[in-house]
């Protein structure tokens, strides 16, 4: 789950308002903006001098160097504002409910949310400067979105609290790890949503039928190893938590972030992964539309791509990167590696109607 919001900023004396807020975004929503990449976004973008980022925390993909490199290379100094849990499907909410007074610019969610957000009429179609070297199955074709970077399910674990270190799901089962294990909730972000479809593969299920997932989870919750505390970088850190379900890419910026104190260790279960694309949107009413679709083509520019792999995510232009030496991605074995792509209607619908009554016992 993400966890902060990040804004980008000038100083306030160097914006002259000339709307409210409410005006500025009912203009937006009824001007035309570029629909694909051309250099004169750059100009614009530095004249609006501001953009602000809903679910893009520093911690997560390495975000934190992205907005710093982002100030460097365009002079737009960043500001970072912790302002409370934002999921995908909060984000788009946001977007949709600030319609009038809108805050949000750009959003980061998980792919299986980026067809919603075409519904629900809030994001705007831009295909930046490396469109075409985005596969096929991971951008919408009119633009809406795309993925930009994907991570693996992982099992963040510190090792003073959990003696036994898991390396499936079945072994998260053992009765040492009683109130140990952090989670949160399927139904409202893609980080949990997609580990459940992992888990549904490793006990004979897949992305189309994931009650041996949901199952899975009834039963590590009515043994008490989940007991339905959602896990943390602050979980972590406490020992609220020493297993938490999550990016491969957060619990190594947790190792890092930690030092040491406490020790992480991160590994990929060896039965059944997934790999999650994380997709990219301009909010339809943004108050910066031009400084919104410069940050979108910055991020799928090489410097923003490879900014993602130095946070341990696995660029989606990797192809066409040369990545430094220091980088190291974690070796994957791709014959248990499941990519999502696409919409789960069956998966959704078995999650909302089962996870509350079966898991969680509501």
């Amino acid at each position: 789950m993400k966890k902060r919001q990040w804004m980008i900023a000038v100083t306030a004396s160097l914006i002259t308002l000339a709307f409210t807020s409410s005006e500025m975004a009912l203009a937006s929503s009824m001007t035309t903006y570029p629909t694909t990449w051309s250099s004169g976004i750059v100009a614009k973008a530095k004249a609006e001098g501001m953009v602000h980022g809903f679910g893009m925390p520093a911690n997560w993909a390495n975000l934190g160097n992205m907005w710093s490199s982002f100030t460097k290379k365009y002079g737009i100094s960043t500001q970072y504002i912790a302002e409370g849990n934002m999921t995908s499907a909060e984000e788009l909410q946001s977007f949709q409910k600030e319609k009038n007074h809108a805050i949000g610019d750009v959003g980061d969610i998980g792919i299986t949310f980026g067809p919603e957000a075409v519904s629900m009429g809030v994001v705007a179609p831009f295909k930046n400067k490396y469109w075409n070297q985005i596969p096929s199955n991971l951008k919408d074709p009119h633009g809406n979105w795309a993925a930009a970077y994907y991570g693996v399910i992982s099992f963040e674990i510190n090792p003073k609290m959990v003696k036994k270190i898991p390396h499936t799901w079945k072994d998260l089962l053992n009765p040492a790890y009683k109130g140990l294990i952090g989670f949160g909730d399927p139904r409202q972000a893609a980080e949990q949503f997609d580990a459940v479809i992992a888990a549904a593969y490793a006990f004979g299920g897949n992305a189309n039928n994931v009650e041996p997932g949901i199952k899975f989870f009834q039963k590590l919750h009515k043994i008490g190893n989940w007991t339905g505390t959602p896990g943390s970088t602050s979980a972590m850190k406490t020992g609220q938590v020493g297993i938490q379900i999550t990016w491969n890419y957060l619990s190594e910026a947790d190792q890092a972030q930690f030092a040491g104190r406490p020790q992480i260790v991160t590994v990929v279960p060896s039965d059944s992964t997934v790999a999650g694309p994380y997709v990219e949107v301009i909010n339809k009413f943004a108050p910066h539309p031009y400084a919104a679709r410069l940050l979108n083509n910055y991020l799928f520019s090489n410097a923003g791509q490879i900014s993602y792999a130095e946070g341990g995510a696995y660029p989606v232009r990797l192809k066409y990167l040369k990545l430094p030496k220091s980088v190291k991605l974690p070796p994957l074995n791709l014959n248990k590696v499941h990519f999502l792509a696409g919409t789960f209607p069956q998966a959704t619908k078995q999650i909302d109607n089962n996870w509350g009554s079966q898991v969680l016992g509501q």
